[in-house]
C-alpha cells in the first residue's frame, strides 16, 4: 500500500526544515500497513516540529507535548504488535535531521548533534514505553476503554490503574461546554482533538459536555479553550478549570458552576474563568448571602423597564451613555429610571458599591431561578 503523506495545515510555511522533513520520509512510509496510517500521520504531525526545533537549538518538549504523543504511541501500538517499522522511521528522521545539522543547513551550524540524537532517542524510548504499556493493558482487558470512557472516569474522580496511566498528562484544562443549539459531536470532538492534539479527552453531546486538554498551566489552558470556541460554530459557551490530574472532578465541579453563572447572568457566549465571577461564584456558595441579595432585587420584578434598564447598566459599566443608546430612551428618562431603582433598592447604580451589589443581586436572583427550571446545561457525565 502506498501512504499519502498529509502535512499539517500550515507546516510548510512554519519551517523550511520541517517541510522538507516531511518530504524526505514521504517514500518511507510507503511500505507503512493502513491501520497504522491514521495514528502514524498523528505521531509524526508532532514529532517533525519537534526534530525541526532540535535542529535549530531548541528545546519544544513539555508535558503537554509529550501526552500528545503517548496518546499517538498509544493508538500505534493498540494497531500493530510490532512497532520496528516504526522505531525505523524515527531512525531515519533523526539520521536525516542530523544530516541537516552536520552539514550547516539548518541555520544554526553550532547546534549540537548530540541534542537531535537525544530528541530521537527519547521519541524511541516513548514509542517501545508505550508498545509495553499498551500490550499490559491488552492482557489486562483494559484497552477496549475509548477516549471518552477515559474522560468520564477522570471526571468522576475515578483514578486510574497502576500502569493505565501512561498516556495520561499530568495536568488538564478541564472545559465545560454548552450549546445554545445543538451541535454535531463528531465535529466537537474533532475541533478539540484538532486545538489539542490527540491527547484530548472528551465527553461531549450534541447540546455540550465536557473535555479534557492536555495544558501545563492556567494561561494555558485559557488558551486552548479560547482556542476551540474560535473554531466552533454556533453560540457557545465554555468554561476552563486547570488542574493536575488528580483534581479534575474538582475542576469539573467549578467549571460547572462557573458556566452556569455565566448563563444564569445571560451572558454572552464566550469562555468564562473562575475570575471573571469570582463574586457570583462566592454569593452562590453561600445561601444566606445569596438569599439577602435576591431580596434586594425583588422589588424591581414588577417592573421590567426598571429591571431591564439595571441589567444594560451592569452590562455597560455603570456608562449612562451607552445604557440610554442600547435602551434606545433619553438619558433624562435613563436618569428617572436609576432614582427609581435607588428607591426601591436603596442603592444607587451610579456608585461603584452600588453597582457591584445590583450586579451581584441580579445574579443571585438568576441562579435562583435557573434552580427552579429544567437545566440549561446538559452534561453527559454520571455520579
Amino acid at each position: 500500500m502506498t501512504t499519502t503523506l498529509r502535512p499539517a495545515p500550515g507546516l510548510a510555511a512554519t519551517s523550511e526544515l520541517a517541510a522538507r522533513l516531511w518530504a524526505d520520509i514521504a517514500p518511507i512510509l510507503r511500505d507503512v500497513p493502513e491501520p497504522l496510517d491514521a495514528a502514524l500521520h498523528g505521531l509524526l504531525r508532532a514529532v517533525v516540529p519537534l526534530m525541526a526545533a532540535a535542529a535549530r537549538g531548541d528545546d519544544l518538549w513539555t508535558e503537554e507535548t509529550a501526552a500528545r504523543l503517548r496518546a499517538n504511541v498509544a493508538e500505534i501500538a493498540a494497531a500493530t504488535d510490532d512497532v520496528t517499522p516504526i522505531v525505523g522511521v524515527l531512525s531515519e528522521l533523526t539520521s536525516r535531521v542530523l544530516q541537516v545539522v552536520l552539514n550547516g543547513g539548518a541555520g544554526h551550524p553550532a547546534v549540537s548533534p548530540r541534542a537531535v540524537s537525544a530528541v530521537g532517542s527519547r521519541l524511541v524510548a516513548e514509542l517501545l514505553a508505550g508498545a509495553h504499556h499498551t500490550t499490559t493493558r491488552k492482557q489486562r482487558g483494559t484497552l477496549a476503554k475509548g477516549r471518552s470512557q477515559r474522560a468520564q472516569e477522570l471526571l468522576r474522580g475515578v483514578r486510574p490503574d497502576a500502569g493505565d496511566d501512561y498516556d495520561l498528562a499530568p495536568a488538564y484544562a478541564v472545559v465545560a461546554v454548552h450549546c445554545a443549539e445543538p451541535l454535531d459531536t463528531a465535529t466537537m470532538i474533532g475541533t478539540f482533538e484538532q486545538v489539542a492534539g490527540d491527547g484530548a479527552l472528551t465527553a461531549l453531546a450534541p447540546a455540550g459536555g465536557f473535555a479534557l486538554l492536555p495544558a501545563g498551566d492556567e494561561a494555558r489552558a485559557a488558551q486552548l479553550a479560547r482556542e476551540v470556541h474560535a473554531a466552533l460554530p454556533g453560540r457557545v459557551w465554555m468554561s476552563a478549570s486547570w488542574r493536575p490530574r488528580g483534581e479534575i472532578a474538582w475542576g469539573r465541579q467549578e467549571a460547572s458552576k462557573v458556566l452556569s453563572l455565566a448563563l444564569a447572568a445571560d451572558h454572552e457566549p464566550g469562555v468564562y474563568l473562575l475570575g471573571d465571577l469570582l463574586v457570583e461564584f462566592a454569593v452562590a456558595r453561600e445561601p444566606t448571602v445569596s438569599d439577602n441579595l435576591v431580596r434586594i432585587i425583588e422589588p424591581l420584578l414588577q417592573h421590567p423597564a426598571l429591571l431591564e434598564t439595571l441589567k444594560v447598566l451592569v452590562a455597560t459599566d455603570g456608562n449612562r451613555s451607552q445604557a440610554a443608546e442600547r435602551l434606545i430612551i433619553h438619558r433624562s428618562t435613563l436618569d428617572y429610571r436609576i432614582q427609581r431603582i435607588e428607591q426601591l433598592t436603596g442603592l444607587h447604580p451610579g456608585s461603584v458599591r452600588g453597582i457591584n451589589v445590583l450586579s451581584a443581586a441580579l445574579t443571585a436572583h438568576a441562579v435562583a431561578a435557573q434552580a427552579n427550571r429544567p437545566r440549561r446545561v446538559t452534561h453527559p457525565v454520571e455520579g
